[in-house]
């Protein structure tokens, strides 16, 4: 492999938490950071137009059908400026003071509906709070936290620094941080919501969902083998799930919270939960940054054209994304 394709093969995530920008993380200005990290992010895209081609493809599969080549480009540019606005999000929440963060969330974040959820702590109850590749969502832990409510999260750490500073920092917000690369995982978080928790899970990790055999959902209208992983968390725990983001806004933030099930119905959360951030993606699709897996997901719906619901599509084997669960 030449030293090109190496580079080539280099994923954003690596390639934007290095750790030189680790370590300005901790120091520079907000706005000297964030066009540091745009520049890093229009060099990256820049040598490598495929990836730009998918998401410009992406929006125009969802969206855009019948508009113009500079509209679609326009689309995917703020998706892009979405994108890296992530991983700014993801490196100031890692590295930055935690004291810092905590002021800076308590004066930035506006919660809504949250009666939602207080309504669940008042019944002695945890919760499951679905959540996605969406918006400031490396915020919602301790932007949770610091409401009142006790959340619990599965994560993988990609380093063992990482994983020492993240334990540190959820230490002290209480909350519990579940090793993925540790037994009895799915039991563990069976125990924390037990336990009056609010289990943060993610409904659109595509390389992550374990395809139900018969039963679809439609993904941008292409039917695709629904995720049985949420809904298995619902019928063991029994307790009220949100669909719950936090949403940029011109001013700040917003907490949004969504009731999707008490938890006595017998209903699809997993498919309730897609659907509803599917709204939320259409309302605001720059702050969606799962694009690219999704083009890659509903490729072969697209070579063929086709839509019909009584086929079964199997879901592709994906990269797996660098997610509010992977920690990296």
């Amino acid at each position: 492999m030449t030293k090109y394709n190496a580079a080539a093969q280099i994923h954003i995530s690596k390639f934007l938490q290095s750790p030189l920008n680790i370590k300005l993380a901790r120091v520079v200005p907000v706005a000297v950071l964030r066009l540091h990290i745009c520049l890093l992010g229009i060099i990256f895209y820049a040598s490598r137009p495929v990836k730009i081609k998918k998401i410009v493809k992406a929006t125009k599969l969802a969206f855009f059908k019948g508009s113009s080549k500079l509209r679609n480009k326009l689309y995917a540019a703020k998706i892009m400026l979405g994108i890296f606005e992530h991983y700014l999000e993801k490196l100031l929440m890692a590295y930055r003071p935690f004291s810092t963060m905590r002021r800076f969330l308590q004066k930035n974040v506006i919660c809504r509906h949250k009666h939602l959820l207080d309504s669940a702590v008042s019944q002695g109850k945890g919760g499951i709070i679905v959540t996605g590749h969406f918006g400031a969502v490396e915020y919602l832990p301790l932007t949770l936290a610091l409401n009142g409510y006790k959340v619990a999260m599965v994560v993988r750490f990609k380093t063992a620094r990482l994983r020492e500073e993240l334990m540190k920092r959820a230490a002290l917000s209480d909350v519990v941080l579940i090793d993925a690369d540790q037994p009895r995982v799915a039991m563990r978080a069976i125990e924390a919501i037990r336990n009056g928790r609010f289990l943060i899970t993610e409904c659109d990790e595509f390389s992550e969902w374990r395809g139900h055999k018969t039963r679809k959902v439609p993904i941008f209208g292409f039917p695709v083998a629904r995720d049985r992983t949420l809904d298995f968390f619902y019928r063991k725990a029994g307790v009220p799930v949100f669909l719950t983001l936090v949403k940029r806004c011109k001013k700040g933030f917003e907490l949004y919270i969504e009731k999707l099930a008490s938890g006595s119905e017998a209903v699809s959360v997993s498919e309730l939960a897609w659907l509803s951030l599917e709204k939320q993606i259409k309302l605001a699709p720059e702050q969606w940054y799962q694009w690219p897996d999704a083009i890659t997901l509903l490729e072969g719906f697209i070579e063929k054209g086709e839509k019909d619901d009584e086929k079964k599509y199997p879901i592709p084997d994906l990269p797996t994304s660098d997610t509010v669960l992977s920690a990296g």
